[in-house]
């Protein structure tokens, strides 16, 4: 019945956005209370430890894992998932196994004084936000769909995954999946939230020197004829 699949695939597009909206609301209460900095990245050998999931973890625990997972994802690759847009991730911290659908812009941390990469993306103290009070807040991405824990595009041209169907950790490869119908829920810097055609991932700031004068990738045969950039 296709009335009701759409009927259903809109409703956990709707519960999607409103999870993310929560996540905004819980960045900027950690930025609140951290002089409107972002978390330090830091290497770890604690699964998770280095990103932005411990630091936050006393605002977003509480939620449950339900607000931390999209609808539409539900297994992870070790449970048996294969497809990246249906794929939850999980790490374990503490004894205790945290399950989530979104991650982080990776360029949304801060940085101790000498660090220049994050995550081996280079650049990082040019890069970098820092801080979550820009100007440009509202076309900056800072938590997304995702099936792992963050991810950092470097250029406007940075290649498309040549396929929908295996894991890429491309710059756009953590981000560009069809988990609703060729969008994803993206919430940005201003804790806004709204669907995202995949071509249109190409179009954010990312970083503060992400070139949009920059010609996008030639896509691949999956994404070319989507509608977007």
């Amino acid at each position: 019945m296709p009335a009701l699949k759409r009927a259903r695939d809109q409703t956990r597009g709707v519960v999607c956005k409103s999870n993310l909206n929560q996540c905004g609301k819980i960045f900027y209460l950690y930025t609140h209370d951290n002089d409107s900095k972002f978390m330090v990245w830091k290497t770890s050998s604690t699964p998770g430890g280095g990103t932005w999931i411990v630091p936050l973890m006393p605002y977003y625990e509480k939620g449950g894992e339900k607000a931390r997972l999209c609808p539409n994802t539900r297994k992870t690759a070790e449970e048996g998932e294969m497809i990246p847009a249906r794929m939850s991730w999980s790490c374990e911290i503490d004894g205790k196994t945290h399950k989530n659908s979104y991650g982080i812009n990776n360029w949304c941390y801060d940085l101790r004084p000498g660090v220049t990469n994050i995550w081996g993306l280079p650049e990082a103290d040019r890069r970098a936000w820092r801080r979550i009070d820009q100007r440009q807040a509202a076309h900056i991405p800072m938590f997304l769909e995702c099936w792992r824990w963050g991810g950092g595009p470097i250029s406007r041209s940075d290649p498309a995954p040549p396929d929908e169907d295996s894991r890429h950790n491309t710059g756009f490869g953590r981000y560009c999946l069809n988990r609703h119908a060729y969008t994803i829920n993206v919430c940005f810097m201003d804790a806004s939230v709204s669907k995202m055609r995949l071509k249109n991932l190409w179009d954010l700031k990312w970083h503060r020197k992400y070139g949009m004068a920059e010609t996008p990738p030639t896509w691949p045969e999956w994404m070319a004829g989507l509608p977007g950039s």
